[in-house]
């Protein structure tokens, strides 16, 4: 054994030499070398030690820096591993990289990416949190969860990741009874913990976050609906008739009246759960160019819309029905981004669980044409 270790030592080493000149070939030479000796006591090979470093270095921001930190149990790494996993939040090796970083520093760079103003880091960092599950992060992400000026997604992620375990689930029924957590988590903090396998929690949560309606009937977890099939002819029909309210802000194919997002390839650009946000919760994903703008006027009246076009002298407002209104700017006395959607909640009480199911299989099939 002792033979075979000398020999994959020889190899790192000699490998190593050349870094970083080396081909691709040989860099998977030199991390299997690194693997065979990963039991290996790095601290009494003072030469294998620099090997592992060298490499170590320049695999930054590869998986392989994660394997191998883990492998040697190295330590002083956590913001590498922490922008690791901020850059892939939902891979495995991400969360394999932010739980390497829960230590005593890696928890206080954590907690300041989560509270932040950089918004994206926020939000990776919470998602890779809450895929972490360790009761280590709970205090952070609950905190997270009660912060209402806080985007909305960044407070989701914290409490889809709170309510994996008990102890979190138990947390978030705490601060939902005290209320402590902002209307707009409603939909998604009931979708959490209703579902949960502990009675107790989903007895509650069941009270706090009663399930969204369907023309009265309660609709079904959000992973029942996404596997329910559905009629697309009938879903087209649910989505232009008049009383599901659609086409009055979005068009398919020319169809519908040109105010939000144009829908036409939107099976391409989103799966089924992203489109059943987008009608139960449609605050937890607000398209760019697309935000609710709120503008106040000095004659005492009110404008919201979302801005189509602003200078110096005026600004332009497209409010739902499509239509485009001017205002000077000298009129107007204050102007503030809306953090919800101008897309109101509820949408699916027009339409029974199974009209629903129809409609998001309509708008699961609307392809991007191929150029």
């Amino acid at each position: 054994m002792q033979i075979v270790s000398r020999i994959f030592l020889i190899i790192a080493v000699g490998l190593a030499a050349a870094w970083p000149s080396e081909t691709t070939a040989q860099t998977s030479v030199q991390l299997e070398a690194l693997k065979r000796l990963k039991n290996l006591d790095i601290e009494a090979n003072p030469s294998f030690k620099k090997v592992v470093l060298s490499i170590l270095e320049a695999s930054n921001g590869k998986p392989a820096f994660v394997e191998i930190v883990r492998d040697f149990k190295l330590k002083g790494h956590e913001a590498e591993l922490i922008r690791f996993a901020q850059a892939h939040p939902k891979d495995s090796t991400g969360v394999e990289a932010m739980r390497l970083a829960l230590t005593e520093p890696g928890l206080k760079l954590i907690s300041a990416a989560i509270t932040g103003n950089d918004t994206k880091a926020a939000l990776t960092t919470a998602q890779a949190l809450a895929n972490a599950q360790s009761p280590k992060v709970e205090p952070i992400l609950l905190n997270a969860a009660k912060q209402d000026k806080k985007p909305l997604a960044l407070r989701a992620a914290a409490v889809n990741g709170l309510a994996k375990s008990k102890t979190g689930a138990a947390a978030l029924i705490k601060a939902a009874q005290a209320g402590e957590l902002g209307a707009d988590l409603n939909f998604t903090a009931g979708n959490a913990l209703r579902s949960v396998r502990w009675k107790e929690i989903s007895t509650a949560a069941a009270k706090l976050f009663p399930a969204p309606q369907g023309l009265g009937q309660a609709l079904p977890p959000l992973t029942k609906l996404v596997a329910m099939k559905g009629d697309i002819a009938n879903g087209e029909k649910v989505f232009f008739r008049p009383q599901s309210t659609c086409a009055t802000c979005h068009q398919v194919n020319g169809n519908g009246i040109d105010f939000g997002p144009k829908l036409s390839g939107i099976g391409t650009k989103l799966g089924k759960e992203a489109l059943y946000l987008s009608i139960l919760e449609p605050s937890a994903g607000i398209s760019f160019g697309y935000e609710a703008w709120l503008l106040k006027l000095k004659n005492g009246a009110e404008a919201l819309g979302v801005i189509t076009s602003s200078t110096d002298d005026e600004v332009t407002l497209r409010v739902p029905g499509g239509i485009s209104t001017t205002h000077k700017t000298a009129d107007i006395v204050s102007r503030t981004q809306l953090p919800t959607s101008i897309m109101p909640p509820g949408l699916q009480a027009t339409m029974t669980p199974q009209e629903l199911v129809d409609m998001i299989t309509y708008l699961a099939s609307l392809k991007q044409a191929k150029p």
